[in-house]
């Protein structure tokens, strides 16, 4: 709304010039607004900027209501910031300032004239379009400077952060074809070679199959220093005998194809079930 009234104060004041102008100073008069800077001299443009178009009232009329609608219509969606909101209501005003006098004068009244320099006579109206339109223009292109800016930083956040987070997403994947990732419990590729699980007496796990670690209470030496298996209640009351006696044993057995049983276990110190029930 703001820009609306600006525009709005801009044809105010155009009119309200060029009015006394015309009331004032008779067609080419002239008189010394800043002496050797700037004079006053009556003027009536029919074309357009530097006299182009000249005598070609309605076909600038429709250019100039075409431009108004255009401008209306763009301040209306516009929210890129004050200055560029500004030039373009400067435009808008200086559009409608000079389209009243071509409706209902047929020309366009000029009075300000450059005396330093050789340069066109104009009104407020084009001075406010002019000056419009290079703010808008200066706006439009710092506002574009500090886009490009914004998102190159924004790229190159993103390209950082996807650093980051690009070894964590592997991971993810892999945990993803894991047939372990279901469970609570470490991942096959987690797990320690096989050859590195060790009994507590430091001896490898048998054939180097994964095991459990067997606590060093489970063997302890009977009264004869042995040790023996504590893992079944009475164990230790009732067989008494060298762990290493049993593996030569296993091992005895697994050699040959005809044995007498009673006689290997007497060789090793075990005792007959049916000796002890005769």
């Amino acid at each position: 709304m703001l820009c609306f009234v600006f525009a709005a104060l801009v044809v105010v004041l155009d009119q309200f010039f060029k009015q006394w102008v015309v009331q004032t100073i008779e067609i080419h008069g002239k008189m010394d607004l800043i002496p050797g800077i700037i004079g006053i001299t009556h003027e009536q443009n029919s074309g357009a900027a530097f006299s182009m178009l000249s005598d070609q009232r309605w076909l600038l009329v429709g250019i100039s209501f075409l431009a108004t609608i255009v401008l209306i219509f763009i301040l209306l969606r516009y929210t890129e910031g004050f200055w560029g909101s500004i030039g373009l209501a400067a435009v808008l005003g200086g559009t409608v300032g000079n389209l009243i006098d071509r409706v209902f004068q047929g020309h366009v009244v000029d009075m300000f004239d450059p005396l330093f320099m050789d340069f066109a006579i104009f009104n407020i109206a084009d001075t406010f379009l002019t000056l419009g339109f290079a703010t808008f223009c200066i706006h439009f292109i710092i506002s574009s400077v500090k886009l490009s800016k914004r998102e190159k930083q924004l790229s190159a956040s993103d390209s950082a952060e996807e650093a980051d987070t690009g070894e964590e997403t592997v991971i993810a994947d892999d945990k993803a074809d894991d047939p372990y990732s279901m469970y609570d419990v470490p991942s096959r590729q987690e797990i320690p070679d096989f050859a590195d699980f060790q009994v507590s007496d430091g001896t490898a796990a048998v054939n180097d199959e994964p095991d459990f670690t067997v606590p060093p209470e489970f063997f302890e030496p009977d009264s004869n220093g042995q040790d023996y298996d504590q893992s079944e209640p009475g164990l230790a009351d009732e067989t008494a005998f060298d762990i290493d006696d049993l593996a030569a044993l296993e091992s005895e057995l697994g050699s040959i194809d005809d044995y007498d049983a009673d006689e290997l276990l007497r060789k090793y110190g075990f005792e007959d079930d049916s000796d002890d029930q005769a």
